[in-house]
């Protein structure tokens, strides 16, 4: 019974409290405001000591999606794209009217396309490309989809564009909260040249092209003779075939079963360019003269075409070692890669695998302040294919990793032991519905008792709480 007389005297008004709930006293909200702003206080200072939270995703904006598309083209030598203001307002544009009107797609529903949107702004282009997203809530993972994206990739690194602008809305797309970006690319002109880029679809590769190859009226030719090793590793699409054959005046390159190319002999020797399929491609040849006779098939040879870079998986985590900050960071590759390079700010450092060789490591030594940057991996195999793999943005401002509504899932460390922000930001909502719960039992039950100074603090209390988890 003292238990719930006790209850009774937290929450509800009577002539025992003074019609005062002791939860809506000056001391117990004194005491919660001190709690609200201590766990904010602490989650802050939490991203602050802990760079490595800061380091895996960085909030959707235009300034850090600007950042992880310059740093890509850097990474494979390209010059940083200028931020356009002409572009930028273009971009947000595209997006709200997606947002508005409820499409994801390069043209609107009312017939609009990327370039009306970049015209009605003034920016007059001779090239021009975009590049839409949805629904990625850090900037890392949309910028490694985008570089996945034989389109997107396209856009990002093409060399001629000389200006960008981003724009992000956020909202409710059919039904669901969403976020979305577009990009918007150009090289400005004085007058517009309706000359674009393709800004998203997937190309597939070309079929194997074919030709017919005559009867011949007999085999009465020498074999010819593909020069060359019996076997090559390429990461090119095309082959230039070289061989000879004698007597013949016309040879016809067959690849993988398939007659390709028909090449012309001059005095025996003939060259030419043939394309590859990827994988195996056995490549050989038969000979013709003017008199219709053939000659056997060639000697084969073989040429594995390997065009696709590799892909890892790579993290980074944070580690004390003698005292200092350091930062481990893991890829695991395929058999097939020769080097790994990982790439932060102005510092390079070579991976190296370890006893399990699917396993490479490295690390960087410094804090969040030394350590500035976006943090990449670039794997190359055998054949000198390679990729970058974007993991991190590394940033000295607090703010700009702790974005509005907490909408990343970032993990601070309290005590030892790591908590969601969004569980921590969940907290003021649960005090939240505690306080106008208290507050509405404390109105109803007495309601010709009525201590307006309580109300009165009790809802600033309920708009701190709501601002702090806004924040």
């Amino acid at each position: 019974m003292n238990i719930l007389k006790h209850l009774r005297d937290h929450f509800v008004p009577d002539a025992r409290n003074n019609y005062t709930p002791h939860v809506l006293r000056h001391r117990s909200l004194s005491l919660f405001a001190g709690l609200m702003i201590s766990v904010k206080l602490l989650s802050l200072f939490s991203l602050d000591l802990l760079p490595q939270n800061q380091a895996l995703s960085s909030s959707v904006s235009a300034g850090n999606i600007l950042e992880l598309t310059n740093f890509s083209r850097q990474a494979y030598g390209l010059k940083a794209l200028q931020n356009n203001v002409l572009l930028e307002k273009a971009a947000q544009a595209k997006a709200e009217d997606m947002l508005k009107n409820q499409y994801f797609s390069h043209n609107s529903p009312g017939g609009a396309l990327p370039w009306d949107f970049i015209k009605a702004q003034g920016y007059n282009y001779i090239i021009a490309g975009e590049n839409l997203a949805i629904n990625f809530y850090n900037s890392e993972s949309l910028e490694n989809a985008w570089m996945n994206s034989p389109g997107h990739k396209a856009n990002i690194l093409n060399h001629d564009f000389e200006d960008i602008g981003i724009g992000v809305a956020q909202g409710t797309y059919k039904g669901n909260k969403a976020i979305l970006v577009v990009q918007m690319f150009g090289s400005s002109a004085d007058q517009p040249i309706q000359t674009k880029v393709a800004y998203s679809e997937l190309k597939q590769f070309a079929s194997m092209p074919s030709i017919a190859v005559p009867t011949p009226s007999r085999i009465a030719l020498a074999a010819p003779i593909i020069a060359g090793s019996d076997f090559k590793l390429t990461n090119q699409k095309t082959y230039q075939v070289h061989g000879y054959a004698p007597e013949a005046s016309a040879i016809y390159i067959v690849v993988n079963n398939i007659p390709q190319q028909k090449l012309s002999v001059v005095d025996g020797e003939y060259r030419g360019e043939i394309s590859l399929s990827e994988g195996a491609n056995k490549i050989t040849a038969i000979s013709f003269n003017d008199q219709n006779q053939a000659s056997a098939l060639a000697k084969s040879i073989n040429i594995q075409l390997d065009s696709v870079a590799p892909t890892v998986q790579a993290s980074v985590q944070p580690v004390i070692s003698n005292g200092e900050q350091q930062y481990v960071v893991e890829a695991r590759a395929p058999n097939n890669v020769t080097k790994i390079i990982a790439t932060l700010g102005d510092q390079n450092i070579m991976l190296q695998p370890g006893a399990n060789p699917e396993i490479w490591t490295g690390t960087f030594v410094g804090s969040s302040a030394e350590l500035q940057g976006g943090l990449a991996v670039k794997s190359y195999d055998l054949v000198g294919n390679a990729k970058v793999n974007v993991i991190a943005s590394f940033n000295d401002s607090v703010k700009s990793s702790y974005g509005f509504l907490a909408q990343k899932d970032y993990k601070v460390n309290v005590l030892g032991k790591n908590y969601s922000i969004k569980a921590i930001n969940n907290l003021y909502i649960y005090f939240v519905l505690f306080m106008l719960t208290a507050l509405i039992l404390a109105v109803a039950v007495k309601r010709k008792v009525q201590h307006l100074g309580l109300i009165a603090h009790a809802s600033g209390m309920i708009m701190v709480a709501m601002l702090l988890w806004l924040t």
